[in-house]
């Protein structure tokens, strides 16, 4: 019987290529194991571990400064469009996502689901009213959502589905996107503002958050079944956020990055 393919769409201009060597390992052991994967990575990195390996397609994507580069993020996957045609499906995850239990079939959509999956945010879905979820509130943009509705509140890193649907909602994504940017504005939430637009008046198979928790997070009922992890930017061991998003060149220290976790300094 042949395999299922799974391309996996992997965002890492800059500073961010320095997770994909946790990414890529996770993979390899956890995520769909019955299946053959395909890592499609987008970045400007001249040198990159496995870029050799034959599961890995190296795509040049140009690295632009924080938010713009969480707003070009449809485009970018859309331009490796020609590399996904024997791809069954397709999987979009954050940089920083390092899997940590198997990761199965159970994420592929049916067809009363649109054939797209799309995750859930833990802190929102335990807020349990809509209107407190960051919807972006601006009407002015088509990532709008007025209160009193919705029901989910998406996170904007982790979703897939079969490949001709997920290709049409980055499509639709990449269009809004571009519009309101062309208009001047740039949703509250960037991309996961708009993916919760899209998904607003749709039903897709909604992905646990279980699937994709920060690694700090220690909520009860949610820790022993956590399958995969968002590794903490603001680590010093990256760099920090403001490094990674290139607003400085200066790394965090150690201890100003253990002084904000105690005393919740910014740096």
């Amino acid at each position: 019987m042949q395999k299922i393919k799974v391309g996996i769409l992997y965002y890492a201009t800059g500073r961010y290529i320095c997770f994909w060597d946790e990414f890529y390992k996770s993979a390899k052991e956890f995520l769909f194991p019955s299946c053959e994967l395909k890592f499609f990575v987008f970045t400007d990195s001249e040198n990159m571990p496995y870029e050799c390996n034959d599961d890995v397609t190296k795509i040049f994507a140009q690295s632009s400064k924080w938010p713009i580069s969480v707003c070009d993020k449809y485009a970018v996957l859309l331009s490796g469009k020609k590399y996904y045609t024997e791809c069954d499906y397709l999987f979009h995850f954050n940089a920083n996502m390092k899997f940590i239990a198997p990761v199965g079939e159970e994420l592929f959509p049916k067809k009363e689901n649109g054939y797209i999956s799309a995750t859930e945010w833990l802190h929102h879905k335990l807020k349990g009213n809509p209107d407190n979820f960051p919807y972006d509130r601006n009407p002015q943009s088509l990532a709008y959502i007025p209160y009193g509705e919705g029901k989910h509140y998406f996170m904007g890193g982790v979703h897939g589905g079969r490949t001709k649907e997920y290709l049409a909602m980055c499509k639709n994504l990449e269009d809004n996107l571009r519009k309101d940017f062309n208009n001047g504005i740039i949703a509250l939430w960037h991309d996961e503002s708009h993916i919760n637009k899209y998904l607003l008046d749709k039903n897709p198979l909604i992905i646990p958050p279980e699937y994709a928790i920060p690694e700090n997070w220690r909520i009860k009922g949610y820790i022993k079944n956590r399958k995969g992890i968002l590794l903490d930017k603001k680590h010093w061991k990256y760099g920090g956020h403001a490094y990674l998003r290139g607003i400085t060149d200066k790394k965090i220290t150690p201890f100003k990055y253990w002084m904000s976790k105690l005393f919740n300094i910014k740096y």
